[in-house]
């Protein structure tokens, strides 16, 4: 025997353990929350997301739909950069950067920041709009005093009117008791005039405003590029390199064409946002779909001299020109009565200006002007008149978080979430991500005080609050999300309303995005590009991918075992659903199957040649399942409730999702 050689019998020596593989991915999507100003904090973030993954599918809610925007343009033009359709030194993520910086500048006209000068008041909302951002930031008694000074100053003119009506008869007299009284009777008259002018503004100019002190549009007094909508516009076409695509155009319509829908998906990039109409009560997803599965966008109409008094001209132009063509609808008879004048049809999906859909979903009510759209209201009989103004505002009052955006079953990408919250006292870190598989499931409390003036405000406050965000609450918590949102904690003092916050102040916000975009990039990114930070063994990738697994299948389980019950007590009530596949039923009823005579009919390689066929012999497989599982369930039943090792719900991470039909929204 050589030397050191194993003899024969002698085990051999185990091979070195193979390095656990390291899954990732390259592409990604991106949800993000509305919050007005607290929207800085997303272009670094996004930034940094961008140095890992491509984007493919964006969405958001009011600032989180700006941001999302931004992304999305971004992302078009490295697309486009890549493809030579623009120069290879286009960056708009570069651009995309100096963002924050740029927001922190002084305004043009001074008066504060380039953030600050984006909200321009209409001239006779102006005194109601300096009104509230000179309360920003003051709390209790500070607040109180505030509001009372800023009532007296900004609405000077009632208030002087009516301290000296108030007081003009007792200034005769030159006792100081007499005088004391006067001044008095003046600041309560002075206070009252200001109010009823503070109430009219509210009760009636800021409706004829259209429920808005701006309207994203210049208001004659600031330089007009610095307005909300308009540099909203310019700024998505720079980022997407589409003003340098506009130079090839000849037609002018076409050298100012806005940044669509339609440029994002050549690109392979789909960008949604939330908006809420309340006329219909309910919230809606923009694009507005039209297809065989969502049918929404032919039903509105815009009014021209409207639109134009809220986007940019070119913006409008390229709307009239590319209105969506007369539907067999429309050229109906029963339309014949109806009055269209000065209405336009909405372009189709492909060619809505994406600064449109922005605007229509960062509508924040009393600030921003909500926007209109027209119309029938049909339960009325053939559409006569005028369509109806349908009010679309903030998307935020339906889903300000729409985490929802873009789920599967089985995820191929992860889907980001950058998540707002409230820092406490203790609030550390400021931006949190789950450590583990058992983090993030603590939701935020909304305390209410025990006593004090507070106790009202925080009662009605906190029932608004669950109103508008109960549902992706509950959703950031559950498993399979809470492990893909970041979460920024801000104080009273950061966004929100804080309209005018100091460079500083933004800058460390973006910071805050910086950190979470980074941090998206260790969990699930490749791991070269980020050189010396752990590895993450448990919050990646795969950890995600296998929570999801497991969630559908347990989910799965229990709603086909509840139709399998339920399907045995029709049964047993001789109505089974099975009637509805069989050739011979009376009368169709509605929304027959089609070919039920020839349902159990199939072709050469065994395939039905009917969807009555196909749809039996769906039900009768998810039957087949639900008694497999019944079964194997019932047969391995332990002692113990709630540890049956082949339940696929034991060990599934806790709390289990449900299977259920919901609205495409």
């Amino acid at each position: 025997m050589k030397p050191n050689a194993l003899p024969l019998s002698s085990p051999l020596p185990p091979l070195p353990a193979e390095p656990r593989p390291h899954y990732f991915v390259r592409e990604c999507d991106l949800v993000m929350k509305g919050g007005i100003t607290s929207g800085v904090i997303y272009p670094l973030a996004i930034v940094e997301i961008s140095k890992a993954f491509r984007l493919r599918s964006i969405g958001g809610t009011s600032a989180g739909a700006i941001a999302a925007a931004a992304a999305a343009a971004a992302e078009v033009g490295r697309q486009r950069a890549r493809s030579g359709q623009l120069p290879s030194s286009h960056d708009g993520f570069a651009e995309l950067a100096d963002l924050p910086a740029h927001l922190g500048q002084n305004a043009a006209r001074g008066g504060g920041t380039k953030l600050l000068a984006l909200f321009q008041p209409q001239p006779k909302t102006a005194a109601l709009f300096k009104l509230l951002t000179g309360v920003l930031g003051h709390k209790g008694m500070q607040l109180a005093w505030a509001v009372w000074l800023g009532l007296l100053w900004n609405y000077r003119l009632p208030a002087l009117t009516g301290f000296l009506v108030g007081s003009l008869a007792l200034w005769s007299h030159s006792s100081w008791p007499v005088l004391l009284t006067a001044l008095a009777l003046g600041a309560v008259c002075a206070t009252l005039a200001a109010g009823l002018r503070l109430a009219y503004d509210l009760f009636c100019v800021i409706p004829d405003n259209r429920f808005g002190m701006c309207s994203g549009m210049p208001n004659g007094q600031r330089q007009p590029g610095e307005a909300l909508t308009v540099w909203l516009a310019a700024f998505y076409d720079r980022l997407s390199g589409e003003q340098l695509l506009r130079q090839q155009h000849a037609l002018p319509v076409d050298r100012n064409k806005p940044l669509t829908f339609g440029d994002l998906q050549a690109q392979g990039i789909d960008l949604q946002m939330m908006t809420t109409c309340l006329t219909m009560g309910r919230p809606f997803r923009l694009p507005f779909r039209h297809d065989d599965v969502v049918k929404e966008n032919r039903q509105f109409y815009y009014a021209e001299d409207e639109f134009r008094a809220l986007f940019p001209k070119e913006v409008v132009d390229w709307m009239v020109a590319h209105q969506r063509p007369l539907s067999a609808d429309e050229a109906h008879k029963k339309f014949a009565k109806a009055d269209f004048s000065g209405l336009r049809r909405l372009p189709d999906p492909q060619d809505l200006p994406v600064v449109v859909a922005v605007r229509m979903s960062l509508s924040f009510p009393i600030l921003l002007s909500a926007i209109p759209l027209y119309a029938f209201d049909f339960k009325a009989g053939d559409p006569e008149g005028t369509p109806h103004r349908c009010w679309f505002t903030d998307g935020g009052i339906g889903s300000n978080f729409p985490i929802h955006f873009f789920d599967s079953p089985i995820p191929t990408r992860p889907t980001f979430g950058l998540d707002l919250g409230v820092a406490d006292a203790d609030a550390d870190p400021r931006v949190y991500f789950p450590k583990g598989n058992s983090g993030g499931v603590l939701v935020y409390r909304r305390h209410i005080a025990h006593s004090g003036l507070g106790r009202i405000g925080g009662f009605l406050g906190a029932i608004a609050g669950v109103a508008k965000d109960w549902n992706h609450e509950a959703l950031s918590h559950l498993p399979g999300y809470r492990d893909r949102i970041g979460l920024v904690r801000l104080t009273g003092a950061e966004g929100g309303l804080n309209l005018n916050m100091p460079q500083r102040l933004i800058t460390q916000l973006t910071e805050y995005g910086r950190y979470a975009g980074k941090e998206f990039v260790r969990r699930f990114g490749d791991p070269a590009l980020s050189p010396g930070a752990p590895l993450e063994t448990e919050m990646n990738w795969e950890n995600h991918q296998r929570i999801r697994l497991r969630l559908l299948l347990a989910a799965t389980a229990e709603t086909l075992q509840s139709l399998h019950h339920a399907r045995d007590r029709m049964e047993a009530d001789a109505m089974p659903y099975e009637r509805f596949f069989e050739p011979g039923i009376r009368g169709d009823g509605s929304y027959p199957w089609n070919g039920r005579p020839s349902v159990d009919r199939l072709d050469a390689q065994g395939r039905h040649t009917s969807q009555a066929g196909l749809a039996k012999w769906m039900f009768g497989q998810m039957l087949a399942m639900a008694r497999h599982i019944e079964a194997t369930v019932q047969a391995r039943q332990p002692a113990g409730p709630g540890t049956n090792q082949v339940d696929p719900a034991t060990g599934a991470p806790r709390p289990l999702p449900e299977v259920k039909l919901r609205p495409r929204i």
